[in-house]
Parts: structure tokens; C-alpha cells; sequence
């Protein structure tokens, strides 16, 4: 049972960037060229340390094949210039990579890379707060489901097999918030006077 969504969540993984991409393509989402970039960097990375542990799935493997494919289009296509959270945010993936090297070890690699790929997330999140139409909600709701099917998939609660996982669900319910919850609460607080 736990195979089988292990597998649902590496295809929704898949599944779900793909309105993403086509939204971009569009020029109805404007990806955030740093976190795609930190994210493509650091999947690629805890791919190798849960391999390197024996604790692959299917979910890393789908968010591995994407991620590259999006950072190409954001590059292209994304929210121009660097800001300066831009910036700190590649720097301190970069150093996650670089305490990864220090300690050859694939479980402090797994996490680090995990740590920063939510630093790295920072900057799409400020850019959905700020503007929720930048990013693709059919994407994300997929990318949640994954996620969930990602969580009941894991095998055993160790750092190695359930930190990815975690970590993506943790994502996307930030990002879930902005782009589903936030809108309603402005718009209720707007209509009380607050």
C-alpha cells in the first residue's frame, strides 16, 4: 500500500507541474527564478543523499525530473533581476551545499539541502503574497495531494526516509495558505472594517 502511493505522489509530482509549466508558457505565472534555481540545486542534491542512504522515492525522483525543466522556463521567464532576499537566499543554499561537502554525509546533505530548500522557498512566497496570480493553483493543489500521498507513502519515520517528504508538504501548505486562504481572510477583514 505504502508503494503504491509512493508512486501516485512521484506521478502528481509530475502531474502537477504541468499546468505549472503551461502557465508559464502562457505568461500566466511568473515563476521566481531563485527559489527555482535553489530548488532544481538542492532536489538534485537530496536525491543523491537518499541514495546515497537507500531511502529514494518516487515524489524525489518526480520533483528531480521537473524542477529542471521549470528553472530553464524561469530563467526565461521569470520575475526579472535579483532582489537582495534573492541573493541571501542562493547564499545560503550555497553554504548548505558546502557543510554537505565538510561532513560527507548524506544524512546531514538530506538535511541541509531540505533546510534551504525552504530558505529557498522564501522568495515565491513573498511574490504569491504579494501577488497570488503569479503562481499556478491547479499546479499546487496537485502538488499538495502528492505530497499527502507522499507523507502516508513514507516506510519508516526516520530522519532519512521522512525529511523529504515533510519538507515538500510543508511547502506547498505555505504556499496553499497564500494562494487559497489568504485571499478569503483580506476579503472578509475588508468587508468588517478591520
Amino acid at each position: 500500500m505504502k508503494e503504491t502511493f509512493g508512486l501516485v505522489a512521484g506521478i502528481l509530482q509530475v502531474a502537477g507541474l504541468i499546468p505549472y509549466i503551461r502557465a508559464i508558457l502562457q505568461r500566466k505565472t511568473i515563476p521566481t527564478k531563485s527559489t527555482w534555481i535553489i530548488w532544481t540545486v538542492l532536489n538534485t542534491l537530496t536525491l543523491a543523499g537518499m541514495y546515497a542512504e537507500g531511502t529514494v522515492n518516487s515524489q524525489i525522483v518526480g520533483a528531480v525530473l521537473v524542477v529542471w525543466i521549470v528553472v530553464g522556463l524561469a530563467l526565461r521567464y521569470g520575475v526579472p533581476g535579483w532582489t537582495t532576499l534573492d541573493k541571501i537566499c542562493l547564499c545560503g543554499a550555497f553554504v548548505g551545499v558546502v557543510l554537505w561537502q565538510m561532513f560527507d554525509s548524506p544524512l546531514l546533505g538530506i538535511v541541509s539541502s531540505l533546510s534551504m530548500t525552504f530558505l529557498g522557498s522564501i522568495p515565491t512566497f513573498k511574490s504569491a503574497w504579494e501577488d497570488p496570480n503569479r503562481e499556478n493553483k491547479a499546479a499546487w493543489t496537485i502538488l499538495f495531494v502528492s505530497c499527502v500521498c507522499g507523507i502516508i507513502a513514507i516506510p519508516e519515520w526516520t530522519l532519512a526516509h521522512a525529511a523529504t517528504p515533510v519538507m515538500f508538504l510543508l511547502v506547498v501548505c505555505v504556499m496553499m495558505f497564500i494562494l487559497f486562504v489568504r485571499p478569503h481572510s483580506e476579503a472578509i477583514a475588508a468587508k468588517c472594517g478591520w
